[in-house]
């Protein structure tokens, strides 16, 4: 899930670590006083305040260069990877006409329950299927009130849910897996940016960020997205140096996915012909896998 914004506060993030290996609570790696975040230094930072350049506060700034994306190829076919299977900890029984959903004591709720509904056609249509993707925060009673709202005529009432205008119906549920495919390639240009009113200082950190980024090819943002990261140089620029700034950019390209992700569960029932109702979408047939939902992301 990883995009231009997250990608630039992991940048940020690693540089901090860098210049603080021990915490902000203790020393910088240069013993001077350090200000890391996305963006440009403003007036107020340059003088006016304690936390300043002129006041002895070297800055880092990081910055998403325009003009730096550009696409690359991606797998090609973009198939699809399955990840580990999660198994369902829910259980439906069935009785009749009427159902009753459970959830394994001591587990989190997890898993896709049905119902396949057998009628004679008028109601409801025969064979039709409900299904539902349970959520880690759902209960026996949301997960009824979920399917029974799938149901022309059916009704919840606690974990239970009743098709009055059924003949039979039957319950099943299965598990899944979480599944990935890239979407699309890209990379973006990074500029971090150091700022202090000090050469001898603007080189000291310089030295500490190549230093720390020297083995660096990987960085995961806060959701958890890994992204490589390669440098493109740095160089020093004094061009500032009357007004006491002294500066070094440093660029690196970003190379992250935008992924498309999908749920994909073990088949629920084995008949032809089955009708979701408010559902994403039902295999049919011989068919081993449901999906139940994609979504688009960055990664």
């Amino acid at each position: 899930m990883a995009d231009i914004v997250s990608v630039s506060r992991a940048i940020v993030a690693q540089m901090a670590a860098i210049v603080y290996p021990n915490g902000k609570r203790a020393a910088s790696v240069t013993g001077r006083p350090t200000k890391i975040f996305r963006g440009w230094i403003k007036q107020g930072d340059y003088e006016g305040s304690d936390c300043s350049l002129r006041r002895g506060v070297d800055f880092v700034t990081v910055i998403d260069l325009q003009g730096g994306w550009r696409r690359i190829d991606e797998p090609l076919g973009r198939p699809w990877k399955q990840g580990e299977a999660i198994p369902a900890t829910v259980g439906i029984d069935v009785a009749g006409v009427a159902a009753t959903v459970s959830i394994q004591p001591d587990t989190a709720p997890s898993g896709i329950v049905g119902l396949r509904i057998r009628s004679n056609g008028d109601a409801i249509e025969d064979r039709a299927v409900a299904a539902y993707a349970v959520q880690a925060t759902d209960t026996e009673a949301t997960i009824a009130a979920a399917l029974a709202a799938q149901i022309p005529g059916a009704t919840a009432s606690g974990a239970s849910v009743v098709v009055p205008d059924a003949t039979t119906i039957e319950g099943a549920v299965a598990g899944y897996s979480n599944a990935v495919r890239v979407a699309r390639r890209q990379q973006q240009l990074f500029q971090v940016t150091i700022w202090s009113a000090s050469p001898a200082a603007r080189d000291a950190l310089g030295t500490a960020l190549n230093n720390g980024m020297a083995f660096t090819d990987f960085l995961t943002d806060a959701n958890g997205s890994t992204f490589q990261i390669e440098t493109r140089g740095d160089w020093n620029n004094d061009a500032a140096q009357n007004n006491g700034i002294y500066m070094r950019p440093c660029r690196y390209v970003a190379t992250y996915d935008t992924d498309a992700r999908t749920v994909m569960a073990q088949v629920l029932f084995h008949s032809a012909g089955l009708t979701p109702h408010g559902g994403d979408t039902v295999t049919t047939g011989d068919s081993r896998l449901l999906a139940v939902s994609t979504t688009i992301s960055e990664k």
